[in-house]
């Protein structure tokens, strides 16, 4: 393989496709990125075998700011940590590649490094997808759906379906949930699906789709999300991102939600967040950041303790206030995601109990819900 290539082109596709290298691995070849060159483009890949990235830098002969000169096909696995490094630190805009059966000669300026490489023939093959099932979303839009759930999968792999986010497609609307057993998060948007479009439901492992929102951009470019039965692909301009789906199932979530609530409140969503992010700064002490929020007609009270510490307490208006006085205490980590997550609009909150779930919403939109199970009073 020889190839001559722009610098940071180059670091860029690296950068994307280190994702899928695993941190720790048996397999010493999974520690490495697949180059693989044609005549017409450079595919730069790395698969654990859970995630695999994978993203083309095409060679555009009759263009005159060509990307990428290919004058000899071929292959070759270079360990990610030391190439992108290597990269990162050449002093020229433009890179030489030389691949001698498993070494690479890399060349730039005045600069020259030799790296051992492995087989390519040893490098997992990414998964071929053939009869997939998907839709289309702009970019922007399925980082937001991934942004406003993924921080409440659960971390423990006694509920292995828990790890992930619930992706299903019914009837127009696509929505994304995702519960630890002790919050929900749950995003719901409209879709134009073309009329007798088969429904979908897949559990995507959560790690996958943080690793996936890093690399999407922040535009209106388009994505396309496939889904067979044990894999999902999501490709935009030259990238494709693979992951395994979790196999079980998903409890099903429509049955959390209360049907009766005893006491709502409306409140301005930055000015409760500013409030419980004072009060945490004490309840990190505590083994469940625990926060106490007294609700009254015409305040709310948040407090936080620590026997080493100290105690904080602060009083916010609501906008609005109906139902019963009663006492919640909660985990406020839980609360301070779910509050980021809405952004600074109204928000209502809707109370069951002291001891059962409340359920936080923008106001006239149902389309965006966090469910936040309270700590019981007597366990603090």
């Amino acid at each position: 393989m020889r190839l001559v290539i722009k610098k940071n082109e180059l670091l860029h596709a690296l950068q994307d496709v280190q994702r899928a290298v695993p941190t720790r691995t048996t397999k010493m070849i999974l520690y490495g990125i697949l180059l693989h060159a044609d005549y017409e483009k450079l595919e730069i890949s790395a698969y654990d075998q859970e995630i695999g990235i994978k993203t083309n830098i095409s060679s555009l002969p009759d263009q005159e700011d060509n990307p990428l000169q290919i004058e000899e096909p071929g292959s070759i696995v270079l360990n990610a940590k030391y190439v992108i490094e290597i990269v990162r630190k050449l002093p020229q805009p433009l890179v030489r590649i030389d691949v001698q059966d498993f070494t690479a000669i890399i060349h730039s300026g005045n600069a020259t490094y030799t790296l051992n490489g492995m087989d390519p023939r040893e490098y997992p093959s990414l998964p071929e997808i053939h009869e997939e099932v998907g839709f289309t979303l702009q970019a922007d839009t399925l980082k937001m759906l991934i942004e406003h759930t993924v921080f409440a999968v659960s971390n423990s792999e006694v509920r292995p379906t828990l790890t992930g986010i619930l992706l299903k497609y019914q009837e127009g609307t696509i929505s994304f949930s995702a519960t630890d057993s002790h919050r929900l998060a749950m995003q719901t948007i409209e879709v134009d699906v073309p009329t007798g479009y088969e429904a979908i439901e897949a559990i995507i492992p959560g790690k996958s789709l943080t690793e996936l929102a890093k690399i999407i951009p922040d535009d209106d470019t388009l994505v396309n999300i496939h889904i067979t039965q044990n894999q999902l692909l999501v490709s935009f301009a030259n990238t494709y991102f693979y992951s395994r789906l979790i196999e079980g199932n998903y409890p099903d979530i429509s049955r959390i939600f209360p049907s009766s609530f005893r006491s709502n409140l409306q409140i301005d969503g930055k000015n409760l967040l500013d409030c419980i992010e004072r009060a945490a700064l004490l309840a990190r002490d505590n083994e469940n950041q625990v926060i106490r929020i007294q609700l009254k007609p015409s305040f709310i009270e948040v407090s936080s303790h620590s026997p080493e510490i100290g105690k904080i307490t602060e009083t916010v208006e609501p906008e609005s206030f109906s139902g019963e006085a009663m006492l919640i205490a909660c985990n406020a980590k839980f609360l301070i995601d779910a509050l980021r997550a809405l952004g600074s609009a109204t928000i209502k909150i809707d109370f069951t109990g002291q001891g059962s779930a409340f359920v936080l919403y923008e106001l006239n939109n149902d389309q965006h819900v966090h469910l936040i199970l309270p700590v019981r009073i007597g366990n603090i």
